[in-house]
């Protein structure tokens, strides 16, 4: 069995999406814009939206008319041949050096608030949240989005909630608009923060061989999906702001808690920190299937071993998924051991993401129309945009990228005559 099988519509998707985007960012990131742009910060986000929906158009574009397991790989590997298609996925893969733990170990830390315990469990509960969600991911899709769905459902309605007896109508009077240069620039900077909520398209482009019309289905998901996420960040934007539940880099963290205990009281901590924790959980858990669809679709290229390619009963690629796990499992320990801060593995991670975003957007160039290759121009600009609020932090992915294409070009040297032939395929 190597063929997935085609299980979601698009309320399933949307549902993944939603959970893609919304997980521990939504428990720090409105916050963080909010300290860094004061009043501004409704702006910062339109700005944002803005920004990220144009390289959600391309995805959605190119997830439709090429459903592939192998997401932005498969896209960039039809514009400029194999080669290039494995080094993007050498490129995704690397991220799991980097980029789970981080996430892993916030979802861990609220364990230690449920179960009242010290921060020396924080380890041991990262392990066990990770062998939850190796578990989460070989029982296969259909039972995933089931879940994704529910937690979605539970926390639309948590935020709507909030909204209701927070007074979201009131708190409309904390939005002001930029006028001066240095009012612009408070505000363009915060962007560079809002942007990593969005850093997860290109795991949602990996879904496209599982849904049952992509070409319909997949463009609803991810655009209905952001529509959403759009929507929950704006609106906690406002609650945060107009409670003055933010600051320093404690009280931005421990925002949400904050806010729902000054509009709930001080007993709904603990059922707060059980949906923070589910919701993390979810929204790594959907990292970690996007990673193993990679692993399963470089295996069909022939760039890792066959035994990735067979998939269960429950048509997950169960040997992807612990391979995952392993590196997955690597990165947490060394990541407890080492003492590097979690803030350099994020900006690493980002880093990566946005390499592959402006690789897919370059790809679209080749592969879509007239009309669209403009959309995919604006969309490459905005990559352009926040590779100057990333950095040096770029260097990762682009020494990850360049080895991963050097290794591809030694190991299997093409002639152009057979090599412009994939181009063409």
């Amino acid at each position: 069995m190597t063929q997935y099988q085609k299980t979601l519509g698009p309320l399933q998707g949307i549902a993944m999406t939603v959970t893609t985007f919304i997980g521990t960012g939504l428990m720090i990131l409105p916050a963080m814009s909010v300290a860094q742009a004061g009043s501004f910060a409704f702006y910062a986000w339109l700005i944002t939206a803005t920004m990220i929906i144009p390289i959600a158009f391309i995805f959605a574009l190119l997830g439709s008319k090429y459903p592939s397991a192998g997401g932005a790989s498969h896209y960039i590997g039809r514009a400029f041949g194999s080669r290039y298609e494995k080094a993007v996925g050498w490129l995704f893969l690397s991220i799991l050096l980097v980029g789970p733990a981080v996430a892993i170990k916030v979802a861990a830390a609220y364990l230690t608030i449920i179960f009242k315990t010290s921060d020396e469990w924080i380890l041991a509960f990262s392990l066990l949240t990770l062998a939850g969600m190796l578990l989460f991911a070989i029982v296969g899709m259909q039972t995933s989005a089931r879940f994704q769905t529910g937690v979605v459902i539970a926390m639309i309605g948590t935020i709507i909630w909030l909204c209701f007896i927070g007074d979201i109508a009131d708190s409309r009077q904390v939005i002001e608009a930029p006028i001066t240069s240095s009012e612009w620039q408070q505000t363009l900077y915060a962007t560079g923060v809002i942007f990593w909520c969005f850093l997860g398209i290109e795991v949602m482009a990996h879904m496209g061989a599982e849904f049952k019309n992509p070409t319909r289905d997949f463009q609803i998901a991810l655009l209905g999906g952001i529509t959403i996420v759009i929507l929950a960040y704006l609106s906690l934007v406002l609650l945060i702001a107009w409670h003055h539940t933010y600051g320093d880099e404690i009280t931005n963290s421990q925002s949400l808690a904050l806010l729902v205990s000054k509009l709930m009281g001080e007993t709904s901590s603990r059922f707060f920190a059980v949906g923070a924790y589910v919701i993390a959980f979810a929204n790594v858990a959907i990292y970690i299937l996007g990673f193993s669809r990679m692993v399963q679709s470089m295996a069909q290229q022939g760039a890792l071993p066959k035994i990735f390619i067979q998939l269960n009963k429950n048509g997950a690629p169960e040997r992807a998924v612990l391979l995952v796990g392993f590196i997955t499992l690597f990165s947490i320990v060394f990541s407890e051991l080492s003492g590097w801060k979690m803030s350099w593995f994020i900006e690493m991670t980002n880093g990566s993401f946005l390499l592959i975003y402006t690789l897919t957007c370059i790809a679209a160039l080749k592969l879509v129309n007239r009309v669209t290759q403009m959309l995919a121009i604006v969309a490459l600009i905005n990559c352009g945009f926040m590779v100057l609020f990333i950095g040096q932090s770029m260097l990762f992915a682009v020494i990850a990228f360049c080895l991963a294409l050097s290794y591809e070009y030694l190991k299997s040297p093409k002639s152009p005559i057979k090599d412009s032939k994939l181009h063409v395929q």
